[in-house]
């Protein structure tokens, strides 16, 4: 999850802010430490175009390896999701392809996510399974838009991100981004997404940034599905009772752990 949820300061000491390319900014983005471990609860709201809400609540917990970052989502409540759960490997080496299962109590059955999957809506979210488990940063071809511009009082780097190919496409379902990153932190803190099908226009937004046991970490992500300079559904993701680097038992993170759920 550190791809969505947490993102640390960097000091890189003799290389100026006004040097670094786009590629450098992204980088960095992409590598940066977020703990060890993390365990945390978190609130999904879905709303609707008539503003009406569904509430989620969900446990989170997720380690990294020096290979390997294994994350996982059970749902708590309510009852039309209760225990179901899903799992996800980010696998550091270029040529393995990730992992990622879905849980479902109903069908009493765990099921791979295929990778052309991963551009479908997560648990009827505006969040794409691909946003839940982050992007290959090889996969862009990236742009500097701008070197300075505001966002919530801090100085961003704006950049164009371009999928290189037509998979990476058909993977993500997204055929260009344009992000906001802030230069204290590498955190990206807006975006505006152009999203393939329906020619939807997603805007994502990172709020309640502060540092939490030395990592900073957004609290609280928004990612709003517009068509036609209509919004169609938006998603507020709330995360509590955040902790890094306090321990996670590395069984839970199976198929069997995923069906006997919390």
């Amino acid at each position: 999850m550190k791809h969505i949820l947490a993102a640390t300061v960097f000091i890189w000491g003799a290389v100026s802010a006004h040097a670094q390319t786009a590629d450098d900014i992204m980088k960095k983005v992409d590598d940066r430490y977020t703990g060890d471990t993390s365990t945390s609860d978190a609130t999904l709201v879905l709303i609707d175009k008539k503003d009406r809400q569904r509430v989620r609540e969900l446990s989170l917990y997720s380690i990294e390896k020096d290979d390997v970052e294994k994350s996982i989502i059970f749902f708590r409540s309510p009852s039309d999701v209760k225990n179901t759960s899903y799992m996800s490997f980010d696998w550091k080496a270029e040529a393995k392809e990730d992992d990622s299962w879905l849980y479902l109590p109903a069908l009493q059955k765990v099921r791979r996510v295929a990778a052309s999957d991963e551009s479908g809506s997560f648990m009827g979210s505006d969040f794409a399974y691909v946003d839940i488990n982050g992007t290959d940063y090889e996969d862009f071809d990236y742009t500097l838009e701008n070197e300075s511009e505001p966002v919530d009082g801090h100085d961003c780097w704006v950049v164009k991100s371009i999928p290189k190919n037509e998979a990476v496409i058909k993977e993500t379902g997204y055929t260009e981004s344009v992000s906001w990153v802030r230069k204290d932190n590498y955190m990206v803190v807006k975006a505006v997404i152009q999203v393939k099908k329906g020619k939807r226009i997603k805007y994502f937004a990172a709020k309640d940034i502060e540092k939490i046991q030395g990592v900073w970490t957004a609290q609280t992500l928004q990612m709003v599905t517009t068509r036609r300079g209509k919004r169609e559904h938006s998603s507020v993701f709330k995360v509590h009772n955040l902790k890094y680097n306090q321990g996670v038992d590395e069984s839970m993170f199976d198929t069997q752990a995923m069906q006997r759920g919390l």
